[in-house]
């Protein structure tokens, strides 16, 4: 159980900002609506108390979900959502979902738009990798790469998925997943690519996918520690319109071996948060070039 994939934290990540004509500070706004909701009775969740912090707030959503195939006694099971809202500024958060399923995810974003619905001054918006060009979408992932950590170096890629389509479009749709189980000399050339600074496009096997018609819609990074035995795994990808910055994996190194050891929650959290921030960051950077050019 120690060992379990579900211990590792995953989120998603979307964006709210307060309209130009209004002068309120968006976390009172959001309060606002978040205790309006508590107070409506909901068949799909329960809320608990919306709390306010040093930095933004957060909320706890139940709702229940029914599995199929198993029998009465465990028929409905009880999922429990947390949304840390991180203020950006007076009028910009990043909303973190923390979820361990898409269905977990489908629930909270339906809560947040009727959040954000509910307020005609606040505007929901989506970190999503179809807003940027072909050039920039490949230099988000040149970027992360490239992105310096304060307690952390890139070791290596691990893992990256090409897909054809949009990202809006089925996730029937055709994909690429290399990882270094199979393809060790693919991500070899990749990991090269990137740890020398010559970037993504100038890997072979990333220009054919481009030449084809795919886009980069994952990829898999790992990290080493500057001052522990300690190395850690982590997936930024898009799934549907959303940024997801998942833990896959964490390494600790005792007598000279590796083992795959989850580390404690406030480590793991730390990781995701800093990540989210960068590729945040990134993004709005991106889409601020694309708008001057």
């Amino acid at each position: 159980m120690m060992s379990n994939e579900n211990n590792y934290e995953k989120s998603m990540i979307v964006n709210v900002i307060l309209k130009p004509e209004t002068e309120d500070n968006i976390i009172d706004v959001l309060m606002d609506e978040m205790n309006k909701q508590k107070s409506i009775k909901s068949n799909d969740y329960q809320l608990e108390q919306p709390v306010k912090t040093s930095d933004g707030a957060y909320i706890q959503l139940c709702y229940t979900r029914k599995l199929p195939g198993r029998n009465k006694l465990l028929e409905y099971e009880k999922r429990y959502l947390r949304m840390n809202i991180r203020k950006i500024s007076d009028r910009e958060v990043v909303i973190d979902i923390r979820q361990q399923s898409s269905t977990d995810s489908k629930n909270a974003l339906k809560f947040i738009e009727t959040i954000s619905k509910g307020d005609s001054t606040l505007n929901l918006r989506h970190i999503n990798l179809e807003l940027l060009n072909g050039k920039n979408k490949i230099e988000f992932f040149d970027r992360i790469a490239a992105y310096t950590f304060e307690m952390w170096r890139l070791k290596t890629i691990t893992g990256i998925t090409v897909k054809q389509g949009t990202i809006e479009e089925d996730e029937e749709d055709e994909e690429v997943r290399i990882d270094d189980e199979n393809e060790a000399s693919t991500l070899s050339g990749i990991s090269q690519a990137v740890l020398n600074g010559s970037g993504l496009r100038s890997n072979e096997f990333v220009q054919e996918s481009i030449n084809k018609g795919y886009y980069i819609s994952a990829m898999r990074y790992r990290y080493e520690h500057k001052q522990d035995a300690t190395e850690f795994a982590v997936v930024l990808s898009f799934k549907n319109q959303d940024l997801r910055v998942d833990i896959d994996k964490t390494y600790l190194e005792e007598e000279g071996r590796i083992y795959v050891q989850p580390f404690v929650k406030a480590e793991q959290n730390e990781i995701v948060v800093k990540f989210q921030d960068a590729a945040y960051k990134i993004f709005g950077e991106l889409l601020e070039m694309q708008n001057a050019e």
